[in-house]
């Protein structure tokens, strides 16, 4: 199994987990008659945060935010109708989402000790929300590889507390590493957005074609190959739009 396999598995996991047992609301915090609303753990995102501070020398000049995706695992167009808060026994905090869809968490200890929850105002399914960590400066087709190896660091401590045991022990077995996005052979799949043409990598000098994704709207990272450092570039070339 292809590494960035390992990383779907992982996000299977933690749907099919969220499928069969629905996070329950946090005691009694009421969600506004919305059934079966998203939710996310506060204590999973802090997890990702955690991470986030812990190779953040991969990409010391960028923030992390978190952008919200439709269905499709597309950004969403538009924030409007679309309303965060963090709830808990201890009260209901909105948390804004700005117009391109992108949502900016901070820490806070008594909501890691409330076990509160993220709650959006919409049905379990039809929304999703992914890392995004760039570096300020680069035009909107291009990314730094540091940053999309954050991100991984990101995504995967927060599946890894979202997933059951039993998960996080055979993806490990699989992996032979406790530490999935570091394999050296380790390609992982990022979203463009669009249908792309092509994606190249470069540094120093030299480049080298990505491989696309069977949809042509994602792209394989080479997250674990030592010859390509943080600051390797990715050029990502969109497709014309349809006449």
């Amino acid at each position: 199994m292809r590494p960035a396999a390992l990383l779907l598995l992982a996000a299977l996991a933690a749907g099919a987990h969220a499928a069969e047992t629905p996070a329950p609301a946090p005691h009694s915090v009421e969600v506004n008659s919305i059934r079966n609303p998203e939710m996310r753990s506060y204590r999973s995102i802090w997890a990702g945060l955690d991470a986030f501070d812990e190779y953040r020398k991969m990409a010391p000049a960028a923030p992390l935010r978190f952008r919200v995706l439709g269905a499709d695992g597309k950004p969403v167009a538009t924030a409007d109708g679309l309303a965060l808060r963090l709830a808990s026994d201890d009260g209901s905090t909105p948390v804004a989402i700005d117009a391109a869809g992108l949502v900016d968490i901070a820490r806070s200890q008594a909501a890691y000790d409330a076990d509160a929850y993220f709650i959006l105002n919409q049905k379990r399914g039809r929304f999703s929300a992914r890392p995004e960590i760039r570096t300020p400066g680069l035009p909107d087709n291009v990314r730094r590889l540091g940053d999309l190896r954050l991100e991984c660091r990101v995504s995967v401590a927060i599946a890894k507390d979202q997933i059951p045991f039993l998960a996080r022990a055979a993806i490990n077995t699989m992996m032979l590493s406790t530490d999935w996005c570091g394999k050296k052979d380790m390609n992982a799949s990022f979203p463009a957005g669009r249908e792309l043409e092509g994606a190249v990598i470069s540094h120093g000098g030299r480049s080298a074609e990505l491989e696309l994704e069977s949809h042509r709207d994602s792209y394989m990272a080479p997250l674990g190959n030592p010859a390509w450092p943080d600051d390797a570039l990715i050029t990502l070339k969109y497709a014309a739009p349809a006449p």
